[in-house]
């Protein structure tokens, strides 16, 4: 395992938060490999190349050594991640969740190290919970607080449209997740923050040490203005034949490509900065033949 300093270079490349950083730094201390949770639910076919900025952060933490955690969502999927929507989502029929955790469970090991990765899925243990079992864990947040992030107090306030109390269960739940899994860190993207955070609080109140929260940027789909997404049909699923792959990934700007080896590749920023100052070079002196 690498020291403290090169395994945090490596884990903050890309990163947009990292909550806290100390404790990052003391978790790495103790020189035992830490549990990194990543989790998707299953509500759509497959996976794009937004879904792997996460993914290939997990990977990074593999490699160094520590234990790598993909959850499948298949629980949390039956409500749908309210997290970044003006609306309540549409519930996705439960044979439709079985089949896409299975075409996940493949996906995922064009990234990881499948000898090397626990795959959870979070019915396991949210199955088992019974009505006692739901009040109490929702007796650990408030309304109130509920309605301080932006996609809830947004909705509530300015654009006056409902929300269902199942979609306040939803933080909760995939907080129970990282209890149960005794997580020591957590990434999602940048929309997921409040979803984290509260995994924080809800193991605190199991007297659990708080997982560290790292937050990734959003990726930008083919338009290069919304975020990538299958819905938005933006998005380049890490499933589509290597031709139809490349020809999407040759259609972004030449602006958007810089982002896309930031975070889809694993070149550090000193390889990537190299290559841009090669590249803009060329382009200046092909410019200046050219005159």
């Amino acid at each position: 395992m690498k020291n403290i300093d090169s395994q945090l270079e490596i884990i903050k490349q890309g990163a947009a938060e990292i909550i806290q950083e100390a404790e990052l730094v003391e978790k790495l201390k103790s020189k035992k490999p830490l549990t990194v949770k990543v989790g998707l639910d299953p509500t759509m076919p497959d996976m794009h190349l937004g879904h792997t900025v996460v993914i290939n952060k997990l990977r990074q933490f593999q490699k160094l050594g520590h234990n790598a955690v993909f959850l499948i969502g298949d629980y949390t999927a039956c409500i749908g991640d309210p997290s970044g929507r003006d609306a309540t989502r549409p519930a996705v029929d439960p044979k439709t969740i079985k089949e896409n955790s299975k075409k996940f469970q493949k996906e995922i090991f064009k990234i990881l190290d499948k000898d090397k990765t626990k795959v959870v899925f979070n019915s396991e243990w949210l199955g088992k919970l019974k009505g006692l079992d739901l009040i109490e864990l929702a007796s650990h947040y408030t309304v109130a607080r509920m309605l301080e992030r932006d996609d809830f107090d947004k909705r509530f306030k300015i654009e006056k449209k409902p929300i269902s109390i199942h979609e306040f269960l939803y933080p909760l739940l995939q907080a129970q997740d990282s209890v149960e899994l005794k997580a020591d860190v957590e990434l999602g993207g940048t929309d997921q923050k409040f979803n984290l955070l509260l995994g924080r609080k809800l193991q605190e109140d199991h007297k659990i040490k708080p997982q560290v929260c790292i937050m990734m940027p959003i990726l930008e789909g083919l338009d290069g203005v919304k975020k990538m997404s299958k819905s938005l049909d933006n998005y380049i699923s890490i499933s589509d034949e290597p031709n139809d792959m490349f020809g999407k990934v040759m259609s972004i700007s030449d602006d958007l490509m810089w982002r896309y080896y930031d975070l889809l590749s694993f070149k550090d920023y000193e390889d990537i900065a190299s290559v841009k100052t090669n590249v803009l070079t060329g382009q200046i002196k092909s410019q200046r033949c050219q005159n």
